[in-house]
């Protein structure tokens, strides 16, 4: 039955110690419980059952959760067992519960829009991972493009790029000014810059006496970057700064493109990329970093998480024994599908222009270019997808 308590108005609903926007037009029509638990039942027809003790852990009152920093502060560990006592949905659709553990007592209140938006039921529908929009060559047509002025003082330009960098895994600002220092502004403008054994950013370039083949003007194969970190950075940032030299451009592939496709013709390559480690290793007088991880990560539904695959940081190939020649042939099938011209978007990028993409599914390569032919400098630094991520909730916080 549903209980309504209409001693309190309908009103704006009440703070959850949450500081994201939680609202839902629908409306709650039915309400039973029982001493274990509330079911909930939706105008839409969807029925949610939440469990006392996940009630009572989930209490967002004063008591239970620091006022200013929003903190859990009740240990559930240090109660008796709760049950429930009543349960009643006032007139603005705040849920009202009373529990009782031992002698204790406790009220509650929970917003209907909290409640659809953490629903656990199986029929629940869940919040998921952005889903990828898979990519080949023909990416050159719908590229993402934004405005650097546009990302760096509007918010539809920032969730432009952070959408891009979600979706298609790569986004291209334009317009960039070519001052020093710019790069790591482009990266604030999301969050704290991800530091590697490089530095917050580095500079590629030409030079002598390279500790890495990127500075050098050789081609560089298909690759994602620092795949010899336990985590690889998530997004990294490219900026062109000169670019006058013969060759040089820069070649792009969706790593989770073809990973699909090699899912679907070779399902035992697939298999053993994704489920056999490799070592990758970088070292030079200064440290010496290295980790053994799969070519391709998936999580435990088998959606696509990472590519790991750098062939100057591949280590010595790891057993047994038996796995040794099929590991090569299959790393073989896959290094062969990114090197064919389908899968790869060439660009060559301009003074001003900064490109960005997912490291752990965008590959990024070069063509060879003549060093004395011109200038060809960029700069590069790294983000974390949470700060990507965290960046996007508070737009969306602002604009609910």
């Amino acid at each position: 039955m549903l209980a309504v308590d209409k001693k309190h108005p309908a009103s704006r609903e009440s703070p959850m110690a949450d500081l994201a926007p939680m609202q839902t037009a629908r409306t709650i029509i039915a309400l039973e419980h029982d001493a274990q638990g509330v079911a909930l039942r939706w105008d839409d027809g969807l029925r949610s059952r939440f469990h006392v003790l996940w009630l009572r852990d989930n209490c967002p009152c004063p008591q239970c959760r620091h006022p200013q920093a929003l903190e859990r502060t009740f240990m559930f560990i240090d109660h008796t067992a709760p049950s429930i006592r009543s349960a009643t949905l006032r007139a603005d659709e705040v849920l009202e519960i009373e529990f009782r553990a031992g002698d204790e007592s406790h009220l509650s209140r929970y917003t209907k829009g909290w409640l659809r938006a953490h629903g656990y039921s199986e029929n629940e529908p869940r919040d998921r991972p952005c889903t990828p929009q898979l990519w080949d060559a023909d990416i050159a047509y719908r590229l993402p493009c934004i405005d650097y002025t546009d990302y760096m003082q509007t918010n539809a330009g920032l969730r432009a790029w952070i959408e891009g960098v979600k979706t298609q895994g790569i986004v291209l600002l334009r317009g960039v000014p070519q001052q020093p220092g710019q790069l790591l502004e482009v990266a604030r403008r999301i969050g704290p810059v991800r530091a590697s054994n490089f530095g917050e950013h580095y500079d590629v370039v030409s030079m002598p006496n390279p500790n890495a083949s990127a500075y050098t003007s050789m081609g560089l194969e298909l690759h994602t970057d620092l795949a010899n970190w336990r985590a690889p950075p998530d997004v990294q940032l490219l900026f062109c700064l000169k670019s006058s030299v013969m060759g040089g451009e820069s070649v792009f592939a969706d790593g989770f493109r073809v990973a699909e496709d090699l899912r679907a013709a070779d399902q035992e390559a697939f298999n053993l990329l994704s489920t056999h480690d490799i070592e990758y290793r970088f070292h030079d007088d200064t440290c010496d970093i290295r980790t053994s991880a799969p070519v391709i990560e998936v999580d435990r539904e088998g959606r696509l998480t990472r590519i790991r695959f750098n062939n100057w940081l591949r280590g010595v190939m790891i057993g047994p024994e038996k796995l040794i020649e099929p590991m090569y042939k299959a790393l073989a099938t896959f290094w062969g599908m990114l090197r064919n011209p389908k899968y790869r978007r060439e660009l060559r990028l301009e003074p001003g222009h900064l490109i960005a993409y997912n490291n752990n599914r965008v590959l990024h390569g070069r063509a060879p270019f003549d060093a004395s032919s011109g200038e060809r400098h960029l700069q590069g630094c790294y983000l974390n997808q949470e700060d990507v991520d965290s960046a996007l909730r508070l737009l969306e916080r602002r604009q609910a």
